[in-house]
């Protein structure tokens, strides 16, 4: 799955100067990191994140892809696959409706795979030349298998999902996003909290810092509510 998703990155990078000399109305990232680390603690870790934005007229589309894998002394210690689409239409200025899929794979959190789709209406608060704000709400589905070892049973309800997308660029060379979503049921409710700032280095390359929390209020035996991540990549933009 690792090399799927680096082919992936891959092919979005190739794909840049093309877009950029037709001006396409494509744009987006990609993010790969890995850390080494020999001695007493033998351990490595990629992460690789893809971002990408289709936008005309009334239209916008937004896909994001994310894979981390980790080992610890020959031991597998994370896998985690996330993809995420979001299809918006602005029907008048500043508002607009949504439809919205999710799909993910962690194996260590208890759970096979957990999908969401979700439907409903957004509003930018905020539309600045350098920040801007997005909030949205409306109702949904949400799947969550547990997995085979894992005591309890699958979950399966209708949502309340909440999202909000906060951007501000400081600098012409720094950028500072905030995205917290919750999606909340009578079962279980999710939340995710994504906190990062990228910088330009030369031309599309730069650096980005960024620390996830992704809370479940009801977890498998054995598991902890809050998984709490943070990672250094380097990032192409386009």
């Amino acid at each position: 799955m690792i090399r799927t998703i680096l082919s992936a990155l891959i092919a979005l990078s190739c794909a840049t100067s093309f877009a950029q000399e037709i001006q396409s109305p494509w744009s987006g990232d990609a993010e790969l990191g890995f850390l080494a680390s020999e001695g007493n603690t033998d351990a490595k870790s990629i992460t690789a994140n893809g971002a990408l934005i289709w936008e005309k007229g009334t239209w916008k589309n937004n896909s994001e892809l994310s894979a981390l894998n980790s080992k610890s002394a020959g031991v597998r210690s994370a896998e985690k696959y996330f993809f995420s689409n979001r299809l918006a239409y602005t029907f008048s200025p500043d508002n607009y409706t949504f439809g919205y899929l999710s799909h993910e794979v962690d194996r260590f959190s208890g759970y096979k795979y957990k999908g969401t789709v979700a439907f409903g209406y957004g509003r930018r608060l905020i539309n600045r030349e350098t920040m801007l704000w997005d909030a949205e709400i409306g109702p949904g589905y949400r799947r969550a298998e547990l997995s085979a070892d894992a005591a309890g049973d699958d979950e399966e309800e209708g949502i309340l999902r909440l999202f909000s997308s906060f951007r501000w660029d400081i600098s012409p060379t720094a950028t500072f996003e905030q995205k917290i979503s919750v999606e909340s049921g009578d079962e279980n409710t999710v939340s995710k909290s994504t906190t990062s700032l990228k910088t330009t280095v030369a031309g599309g390359i730069g650096l980005k810092v960024a620390y996830l929390i992704n809370y479940t209020e009801n977890v498998p035996p054995g598991k902890v509510h809050a998984d709490k991540q943070t990672t250094v990549t380097m990032v192409y933009s386009f």
